[in-house]
């Protein structure tokens, strides 16, 4: 769609979101290129259990999902096993923060910190210890262009 900057478009064809919408926002240029995801964007939740890596495994009743509202990206999992230090997932183009984010690894029954993780800008999740089922959730802000395609399910 070939538009003014400033100008706002409509997509309702579902391919993209899961809503089946996303109103666009022309940033720049004067082309058909310069679209922006407006805030209200949302892919809804998204399993990735199956992109697991490096033997760390889903923890038995639980979920591994990703989000992405506006450019917000919001991570949730509950996750254990694999070698401390080895990537456990990597997030598609889309989903990444704009700068390596770390964070504490609670333990799911006791609470207690169990070690950290690091979330790469490049989108690669790395826990940073390997004892115990951890709970990481976060929230980031992503510079990334809105996803081409989404991964995993829709949760």
């Amino acid at each position: 769609v070939t538009a003014a900057p400033g100008s706002t478009w409509l997509q309702t064809d579902a391919t993209t979101d899961v809503k089946g919408w996303i109103r666009w926002v022309k940033a720049t240029g004067t082309g058909n290129t310069g679209w922006q995801a407006g805030p209200e964007a949302d892919t809804g939740w998204r399993d990735v259990s199956g992109d697991l890596g490096n033997s760390w495994t889903v923890a038995t009743a639980s979920n591994f999902r990703i989000r992405r509202i506006g450019n917000t990206v919001h991570f949730r999992a509950h996750i254990q096993g694999g070698t401390a230090g080895a990537a456990a997932y990597t997030a598609p183009s889309g989903f990444h923060p704009s700068a390596n984010v770390y964070f504490a690894c609670t333990d799911y029954v006791t609470a207690a910190v169990i070690g950290g993780a690091t979330w790469t800008s490049g989108g690669t999740l790395i826990r940073n210890t390997a004892n115990g089922a951890a709970y990481p959730s976060v929230v980031v802000v992503t510079a990334d262009d809105w996803p081409s395609s989404l991964p995993g399910s829709a949760a």
